[in-house]
């Protein structure tokens, strides 16, 4: 396989991270040209668009295609956050990515507006049965709304939030920390059944799919992702992070897209919106590429076993078990990226070898940068604010002088979750 070109660094104004980088090679070339011109023109680590690109693909196809394992099923549903420094064009990028999306959510809300002001004119309308909107994107809201925007998308929604810990923040208060669970169950992409007090109708959303994704300052990761509910439950490890790494901001350039490019991935990306996907059934994997998906599956497993054997951290253990999953849901969107070279004739529906294998590699990086979120969490990593230190390295310091004996009463005493001590102290 031919490696792409990478012009995300053409003045050496831009370096990511110099052990990993997010490859896009495995996509189809017209995707890995798109990608690259975002990348010259915004002067923004390749990881912002490339999950972008992923984001943009899986919420297109939705919940219309499952890929099937045996007895597991999965849908191309991903949760992505990249973590960067303010200031590092973690937006812009991604919005433009993003705005085919956009614009078929624009037109759908146009028709839905249309429509509900001829029920609304009409005398005789049935108001149990209003108009609904075919919601395909979808930002800060409440529980109650999104669950509306759920049972009435075709496809699904993805939910993309700049500032990832303000969704957070204002779920956590419509609901008072009741919404992690219901974002546990989101994952799973099952069917979901609500039931309120004062309402005989049941809400019934039907295969539920919402990708996120979203964005967040290193400094906020522990304020947002190291809540103890977040790091105990398993939602911290249901997220793909990126962590590119930014040493220097690029001069200020007054370039343009291709609008060749520009135009072509709109084009694509509708395509893909409006194809009929009623027949489509499964789509599963070649026996080349599950061999390849079970040795990665396996090298996984060995590491949950040390795990068992020795220090016994569940967070790194749960880590595992999903990175497991979202290779399968990744590497669906990378077989149904070649969508966008022949959205009328393409009949394959296996994952072959080579996009199981780019797949791998991409999770590789994905499960690297986990692991550095990980420890921004635990306090390993330097996150230093005008040269003071951040309380689990004030901690840590803490126990080399006075050992901590029992966790728990420390814990208590601190008024901090007795886990997260035990996990901060281990690490």
């Amino acid at each position: 396989m031919k490696m792409a070109e990478n012009k995300s660094n053409p003045n050496g104004k831009l370096r990511l991270h110099e052990e990993v980088e997010l490859p896009i090679d495995g996509l189809p070339e017209f995707v890995q040209d798109y990608i690259n011109e975002i990348v010259r023109v915004y002067h923004c680590p390749i990881e912002f668009p490339t999950v972008a690109v992923f984001s943009a693909i899986a919420s297109a196809i939705g919940k219309r295609v499952i890929i099937k394992d045996g007895a597991y099923t999965n849908r191309v549903m991903l949760w992505f956050v990249n973590v960067a420094i303010s200031g590092s064009n973690k937006t812009r990028p991604v919005k433009e990515v993003l705005r085919p999306l956009f614009d078929i959510n624009k037109e759908n809300y146009d028709k839905f507006d249309a429509e509900y002001k001829l029920w609304k004119a009409d005398k005789d309308r049935d108001e149990a049965n209003p108009p609904t909107f075919d919601q395909l994107m979808a930002g800060d809201c409440t529980e109650e709304a999104r669950n509306k925007i759920l049972q009435c998308s075709s496809h699904g929604v993805l939910g993309y939030y700049p500032e990832i810990k303000g969704y957070f923040d204002d779920m956590d208060r419509y609901n008072k920390g009741g919404f992690v669970d219901k974002l546990l169950r989101l994952f799973d992409g099952d069917h979901i059944l609500i039931n309120r007090k004062n309402d005989p109708k049941p809400i019934v959303i039907v295969d539920a799919f919402m990708g996120i994704l979203g964005d967040i300052q290193p400094g906020l990761l522990s304020a947002t992702f190291g809540n103890p509910q977040f790091m105990e439950n398993g939602l911290n490890q249901r997220f793909l992070f990126t962590m590119p790494q930014i040493l220097e901001i690029p001069d200020r350039d007054t370039i343009s897209p291709n609008q060749d490019l520009v135009s072509g991935w709109s084009e694509a990306i509708r395509q893909i919106y409006d194809l009929d996907l009623s027949d489509w059934g499964v789509i599963t994997f070649s026996p080349e590429s599950d061999k390849l998906y079970g040795d990665y599956f396996n090298v996984l497993k060995c590491k949950k076993n040390e795990i068992l054997r020795t220090h016994g951290d569940e967070y790194l253990f749960s880590l595992y078990s999903k990175l497991q999953i979202q290779a399968q849901r990744l590497a669906g969107i990378v077989h149904l990226a070649r969508l966008i070279n022949s959205p009328q004739s393409y009949n394959y529906r296996q994952v072959s070898a080579e996009e199981m294998e780019y797949t791998i590699r991409c999770m590789h990086y994905f499960e690297k940068s986990a692991i550095a979120v990980y420890e921004i969490l635990c306090g390993n990593a330097p996150q230093r604010s005008n040269g003071k230190q951040t309380q689990a390295q004030i901690i840590r310091d803490f126990n080399k002088v006075v050992p901590i004996k029992n966790k728990t009463a420390f814990a208590e005493a601190i008024g901090k979750d007795p886990a997260y001590i035990s996990r901060l102290l281990k690490s």
